[in-house]
């Protein structure tokens, strides 16, 4: 019997082929849980880069394994995968190159206010527009912050040391394992000092809702914070409120409830940025991720157990499962 890789959502077409080479790969036909709970029922191997509910995994008899096409787990059942000595691979870095230029690139439109400048120009002509640039701030000089300094924190700190000439502040809970030119502050310290808030950490019950009505309020006159981590590491409630009360400006490429509402007030502000959640994507890095991807499904079929693995405590009662499943079918 051939073996089946279901995937969530298509990835890059010629790792896609790739793979077809040794199984037979399908694209589910819906992100609806519980089609999802029926098409799993054949899969050996599911590679998500959309969420999957905890209960679908009840029905993935023949399952060797879960590839997250990417870095953050949040959307995979981790919990429920160990529980049934399933393993999850993902691809930690992987966008990081990608995910560090999106904010330097929204860093720049909001110093220079360029989004501002292209739609006015296109409005109310060349004068009103050049008139903007009376505010316009380099950011030589100007200090980072960046909350979660893993593979993401480090590629944005590096663009911003070495080729803006920035200082960069960063909050880890080990900080130990930050470049010298990273100083380590308390997570306070980081809005209350930076001109740019970057948050870059994976969301836990620690990082959850922790941009809030008392961190906001410590942020700097003519801040701006950027959020590609995850929605809910900002209560979105006090950042509005703060957007509208305080003098300070927003990125953001992720929000609590996505896609963002059609009547979110972020949608009508003025000082706020905001993208579909594209910040680690680009054809370079979904090519990086899909490969990584297609060989961690590929060392799974073969039986052997991906790397890295985000629940390494399944390791032994994993590969007696697939031992047994490749007897079964």
């Amino acid at each position: 019997m051939s073996a089946i890789v279901l995937l969530t959502n298509p990835i890059d077409s010629n790792e896609t082929a790739r793979l077809r080479e040794h199984a037979q790969v399908r694209v589910a036909s819906s992100l609806d849980q519980q089609v999802l709970a029926k098409e799993i029922r054949d899969a050996d191997v599911l590679i998500v880069r959309s969420p999957v509910a905890a209960a679908v995994l009840a029905h993935a008899d023949r399952l060797r394994g879960i590839v997250r096409h990417g870095a953050g787990v949040d959307i995979v059942p981790v919990a429920e995968a160990t529980a049934r000595a399933i393993p999850v691979s993902n691809a930690p870095g992987a966008n990081a190159v990608a995910v560090a230029e999106y904010v330097v690139g929204q860093m720049l439109l909001l110093s220079r206010r360029l989004h501002t400048v292209d739609s006015l120009l296109r409005s109310d002509g060349w004068g009103a527009s050049r008139v903007l640039a009376d505010g316009a701030v380099e950011l030589r000089g100007k200090t980072v912050g960046i909350i979660g300094v893993g593979a993401i924190g480090q590629a944005l700190a590096r663009l911003c040391h070495h080729g803006f000439g920035m200082s960069v502040i960063g909050y880890r809970r080990d900080p130990r394992k930050m470049p010298d030119y990273i100083r380590a502050v308390p997570s306070d310290d980081v809005f209350r000092v930076a001109d740019f808030v970057v948050l870059a950490c994976p969301l836990t019950a620690e990082t959850k809702g922790m941009a809030n009505r008392r961190t906001l309020g410590l942020m700097k006159q003519g801040a701006s914070i950027i959020n590609v981590a995850r929605g809910a590491v900002i209560n979105q409630a006090d950042l509005v409120e703060a957007l509208a009360q305080q003098n300070i400006n927003a990125a953001l490429d992720v929000f609590e409830s996505q896609p963002l509402p059609e009547d979110s007030p972020l949608r009508t502000m003025q000082n706020v940025i905001l993208s579909s959640h594209i910040a680690g994507i680009t054809l370079e890095s979904m090519h990086r991720i899909s490969q990584l991807s297609v060989t961690q499904a590929l060392d799974l079929l073969a039986g052997k157990l991906p790397t890295p693995l985000v629940n390494p405590e399944v390791t032994q009662r994993a590969l007696e499962r697939m031992e047994m499943l490749q007897k079964s079918f």
